[in-house]
């Protein structure tokens, strides 16, 4: 089987929803819109068309990294794995076009970012941090920056995915 690989422009329509599977592996996944535009040369103007839907799911360090960047109405950039699967819920039938995505960015053209490099060690002093030291506050929560991941984080449990995802 022949994996496609692509990259998609498009605007964070949901909130982030982070989960750590059973195998403890961190899960994050939204959906994505990609509005498709075009020029009317009758009108002399950009119109919008079509807006094509995707459920975008990123994995381990990515997904933690994601979770905390971005939020509903982002502009990103995503690359990576097409997968189209067909999908029955009762007397409901559909096709879920997802993207398991390998890299994630904001995009630039319509805004600024901020990049703050995170190593393994970084994290791990994090994480017990938190655990361990309610006085702790990370830098990138104390200012306003696209890392105020603490006020928006949506943490859902690996059943409520399952059962989002047989719903769809």
């Amino acid at each position: 089987m022949s994996l496609t690989t692509m990259t998609v422009v498009g605007t964070v329509a949901t909130d982030l929803k982070l989960i750590r599977t059973a195998s403890d592996v961190n899960l994050c996944s939204f959906r994505l819109a990609h509005d498709e535009r075009r020029f009317d040369r009758q009108k002399q103007a950009w119109v919008e068309s079509n807006t094509n839907w995707f459920r975008v799911t990123l994995f381990r360090s990515l997904a933690e990294h994601a979770h905390e960047s971005f939020q509903k109405g982002d502009r990103v950039i995503v690359k990576g794995r097409l997968r189209v699967r067909e999908w029955e819920n009762g007397e409901k039938r559909g096709t879920s076009v997802e993207i398991e995505a390998d890299a994630i960015g904001h995009d630039v053209r319509w805004g600024v970012t901020q990049f703050e490099k995170r190593t393994r060690a970084t994290h791990d002093r994090q994480q017990s941090h938190e655990h361990h030291d309610e006085a702790f506050v990370p830098v990138a929560d104390t200012v306003d920056s696209p890392f105020r991941a603490a006020s928006r984080r949506q943490e859902i449990t690996s059943t409520e995915v399952e059962s989002e995802q047989a719903a769809a």
